[in-house]
């Protein structure tokens, strides 16, 4: 699938430091292997014993970087490794042995555009996947320089402005047929991660807001290269519209649900009594 290097990339932290042997194994058993995995960490992380043996037996590469909490996920190794492909995965999952693949034949398919493994859209926008996504550093061009420590401080949601970058740079986000959000396994951790956070705050809103206001306005993705009808359609909106935002069941992770248009949205209300009379029947 050609000649250039896969490179997959995480981050952890005192909390979940103890997941990545688990986690780590799932993509050693991967049909297609990388050829390097990265884990970037904050200079004061300290990994256990246990860990940090499987870690060097494995020959992961970690790399110790100032902490930029969700950005250290793999913004250092973009930039460390700008002509690779690099795959960021999360530290609470289990990944189907046939990611990297799908991802890689998808990116020989599709090789300007970055790839989410999720079927997410924010404000119009199909939506870099914080769960599993493809991209380079060339899809972000002379945008990815501009994620300084006052955007990183002002923006909780990393997804979206890796999303907004990209789409400025002319290479938004497609996504692969499976949605490897549903199909991972979630180990039990704490409930206080950084993504709760982001819900609590209404990071994804307050980050768009700050891209907007000091880069400007976003234009629209290219719905074309979008499988999903339905999400096409939602992507034809204005993207300065309310709409597209996805909220997830951090507890189930078994559905996705998306918040469309108001037409939709007030359509859904006037149908509850029909439902309410079907589920009482």
């Amino acid at each position: 699938m050609g000649e250039e290097k896969v490179i997959v990339s995480l981050t952890t932290w005192s909390k979940r430091i103890h997941n990545l042997p688990i986690v780590l194994d799932s993509i050693y058993t991967q049909t297609y292997l990388p050829d390097k995995v990265v884990l970037n960490l904050a200079h004061e992380e300290v990994v256990p014993s246990d860990v940090a043996t499987y870690l060097k037996d494995h020959e992961v590469e970690v790399y110790y970087t100032e902490d930029t909490k969700v950005y250290k996920k793999f913004l250092p190794t973009l930039k460390r490794y700008p002509e690779a492909c690099v795959i960021n995965v999360d530290d609470d999952c289990i990944y189907p042995n046939t990611m990297i693949e799908d991802f890689m034949i998808m990116h020989e398919q599709y090789p300007q555009f970055p790839i989410s493994g999720n079927r997410v859209v924010q404000y119009g926008m199909q939506c870099h996947c914080g769960c599993s996504s493809l991209t380079k550093a060339a899809y972000f061009g002379e945008w990815l320089d501009k994620i300084d420590n006052e955007l990183m401080m002002n923006c909780p949601s990393s997804d979206i402005v890796y999303t907004y970058f990209a789409v400025q740079n002319g290479h938004p986000y497609i996504r692969t047929n499976l949605e490897y959000f549903q199909n991972v396994v979630v180990n039990n951790l704490e409930s206080e991660s950084y993504t709760n956070q982001i819900v609590r705050i209404d990071g994804i809103r307050q980050s768009y807001a700050y891209l907007t206001n000091r880069f400007g306005a976003c234009p629209k993705a290219f719905s074309k290269y979008i499988r999903d009808e339905y999400l096409a359609g939602i992507i034809e909106n204005i993207v300065s519209e309310e709409i597209g935002c996805q909220k997830e069941d951090i507890k189930e992770r078994t559905e996705i649900k998306i918040r469309s248009s108001k037409a939709y949205r007030l359509g859904k209300f006037l149908l509850k009594p029909f439902s309410f009379i079907k589920n009482h029947l």
